[in-house]
């Protein structure tokens, strides 16, 4: 049974789509059950969302328009070619749609399939195309402003608080980790899920961060605070990632001292409870004091405990400014100061080229045959058909087998094409007025809503509500001819059928697929980091490989256990990489021979990630870093400069990763004064 406001937001999508008809209809615009099926298709049950989604739509059906106005014309007289320029714009136009991950893709997409629903009908008739576009334009703008006016002024429903419940839901799984880190537990299969979910989470929302500009909730104003704690968040998990390494192994030596553990659990303490404002200064006070207690030898455990305090520094500062934060986007407390700098993360986007490329190529193929097809035999529902070829292989582009989905939209045509039938051959010559009319309309417009109002049927109910309507076809009289009805559906169902089959031989790649590319793309960029004269640039690494992460992990939740990337941990692959870059950094302050040393430790990583990383290390890896690590702690300077400790640090931390089990290098050493 549908719940209160998934019934609220039914009749509100639905008195939208009456109001944007009836206006249709009092303008008397050739085909108004256009504004019906846009007041469907933009729906959204979150009001910063459809306005984003309403803005973005209007933009991308008029340079949809623009294009038909330009292409048709000019091409009229060979179908061919039109057909072509058709197939190119919107293969180019989703190309576009898929490199941009942002609510801004839409108007991509919209320009390229709405060039076909303009374009395809008036081949026949292509000197009037400019007011066909423009009233095509019109009627698709008369829905999006009436469902956008009635969603934003009838019981809105702010993204704001959903978005900050989202936040809120962090909390929990952060603790967990950093309490887990900080006492060294192992990570197990349950807690693995739960800390790779966690990173899916933090770049799933950068969407709903990209909506909240156009919300109506106060936290309007705070999108760029939000964003600064989604990085925070993601830039937390590294380093609890090393901290959890370092912990283990000093309990595995017994390396932790009483006033390190000492340490461990206040901060532990501090992270469950929230604690007062005061604890984290005295929290860095008490780690810098034991970093300046030093080490009288240098041992194995020794080097792990001063790069151990390290990681604690950086770990009391974020989640410091991350709940600082937190309590201004939830509860509106003062807006912390600026602490991210851009040397910690940047925002990035993966973009798979060849994907998206893929992905146009299938739309652009499927339209060639379907227009080859309609052109050789002259079908006069050809124009239907290719039309549902550009929507069909433009609305699931974007899924890594978007053949399922199209499945399922064929199927919900045909349930549509008969609902369609009932009403415009048994109801409709009976209803004599508007108001009759929308009644009639009243039972399956609630249930197109609640379809809509529902995540798990949200795309169902907008194929429906879209396709519905101009199936239907109402227009200021009734006009009832079934042959004309049967074979405007045949070219429908035609349509859906040819993209299904395009898409399974060509485009369908699957789960496994799209995991391994990500995967193998974030191995290219760690070898690229290790080689001679690379980027250094730490905030980018990071952030291009956590957006990676996060649409790696429901992929890797969808291949099989037995899969071998099943085993791949992208988090691992990241701390590789920013102790690369940490090593390249201080490269120029070493001496020639310290440098060499790390080049071959360069080497070896970039051999490694060349290769096959789901593979064991090469031994010999490990042997160069230990050869590395034993020439920094024999430097005299080693105490006193900065450079050689950072460079200590990051080759710990490339052994730690590398080689988790490895035992301890050396015994004691004393450190060269």
């Amino acid at each position: 049974m549908p719940t209160i406001s998934e019934l609220v937001f039914a009749l509100k999508t639905f008195l939208g789509a009456m109001l944007a008809l009836g206006l249709a209809f009092w303008l008397g615009l050739d085909n108004p059950y256009w504004s019906m099926a846009t007041a469907y298709i933009v729906a959204q049950p979150l009001t910063g969302a459809m306005r984003s989604k309403a803005l973005y739509r209007l933009i991308g059906t008029s340079v949809g328009g623009v294009a038909a106005v330009i292409l048709v014309p000019n091409l009229a007289d060979s179908p061919l070619l039109l057909s072509l320029a058709f197939a190119l714009w919107i293969g180019f136009c989703l190309y576009l749609s898929l490199l941009d991950r942002s609510p801004r893709a839409y108007l991509f997409m919209l320009a390229g399939y709405t060039a076909a629903i303009i374009g395809f009908p008036s081949v026949a008739d292509p000197n009037h195309i400019f007011e066909t576009a423009l009233t095509r334009v019109e009627e698709i703008s008369i829905g999006i402003a009436c469902t956008t006016l009635v969603g934003t002024i009838f019981f809105p429903r702010p993204l704001g608080p959903v978005l900050a419940a989202r936040i809120l839901a962090w909390v929990k799984p952060a603790v967990d980790w950093a309490v887990a880190a900080l006492a060294g537990r192992e990570e197990d299969t349950a807690t693995r899920a739960a800390r790779r979910r966690l990173a899916a989470e933090a770049v799933d929302v950068s969407m709903m961060i990209s909506q909240l500009a156009y919300d109506t909730s106060h936290l309007q104003s705070a999108t760029r605070h939000i964003e600064r704690l989604r990085l925070y968040v993601l830039s937390l998990m590294p380093v609890l990632s090393s901290i959890g390494d370092r912990v283990a192994q000093l309990q595995k030596i017994d390396g932790i001292t009483p006033p390190l553990q000492k340490l461990l659990n206040e901060i532990a303490a501090w992270i469950k409870d929230g604690g007062a404002q005061h604890v984290p200064t005295q929290l860095e006070a008490d780690i810098t004091a034991l970093e300046s207690a030093g080490e009288p030898t240098l041992t194995w455990a020794g080097i792990l405990r001063t790069t151990l305090l390290v990681r604690l520094h950086e770990l009391v500062s974020m989640v410091r400014h991350s709940r600082a934060i937190r309590a201004h986007v939830v509860d509106n407390d003062p807006a912390p100061p600026e602490r991210l700098t851009s040397d910690m993360i940047k925002r990035q986007q993966v973009r798979d080229h060849g994907l998206a490329l893929l992905s146009a190529l299938a739309a652009a193929l499927a339209i060639l045959l379907v227009c080859g097809f309609w052109i050789f035999t002259t079908w006069p529902a050809g124009a239907g058909a290719a039309i549902m070829v550009a929507v069909a292989c433009s609305f699931f582009a974007a899924q890594d087998d978007p053949a399922p989905a199209i499945a399922l939209m064929t199927r919900n045509a045909l349930i549509v094409v008969v609902a369609d039938a009932i009403y415009g051959f048994a109801i409709l010559p009976r209803v004599e007025t508007f108001p009759e009319l929308m009644l009639a309309l009243l039972p399956a417009g609630l249930m197109i809503g609640v379809l809509v109002s529902r995540p798990a049927t949200f795309g169902t109910g907008m194929v429906m509500g879209a396709v519905g309507a101009t199936t239907l076809a109402l227009s200021n009289g009734y006009a009832g001819d079934f042959a004309s009805y049967i074979n405007g559906c045949c070219g429908l169902i035609f349509g859906l059928l040819s993209a299904l089959v395009i898409t399974r031989l060509i485009r369908s790649v699957g789960a496994a697929w799209s995991a391994r590319r990500l995967l193998q793309a974030g191995w290219r960029d760690i070898a690229a980091a290790a080689a001679p004269n690379a980027n250094h640039d730490r905030a980018h690494l990071t952030g291009i490989m956590m957006d990676r992460l996060g649409l790696l992990m429901p992929r890797l939740a969808a291949v099989s256990p037995g899969a071998d990337i099943a085993a791949a941990d992208a988090l691992t692959d990241l701390r590789v990489g920013l102790n690369i870059i940490g090593l390249q950094r201080e490269m120029a302050f070493l001496s020639s021979a310290e440098q060499a040393r790390n080049v071959a430790v360069l080497a070896g990583v970039a051999a490694h990630y060349q290769g096959n990383p789901l593979k064991p290390t090469d031994p010999s890896l490990l042997q160069n870093i230990d050869t590395a690590i034993d020439g920094l702690i024999k430097t005299p300077v080693l105490a006193q400069s900065r450079p050689h400790k950072e460079t200590l640090m990051m080759l710990v931390g490339l052994r730690i990763v590398l080689f988790p089990v490895a035992p301890p290098p050396f015994r004691d050493m004393v450190l060269a004064a």
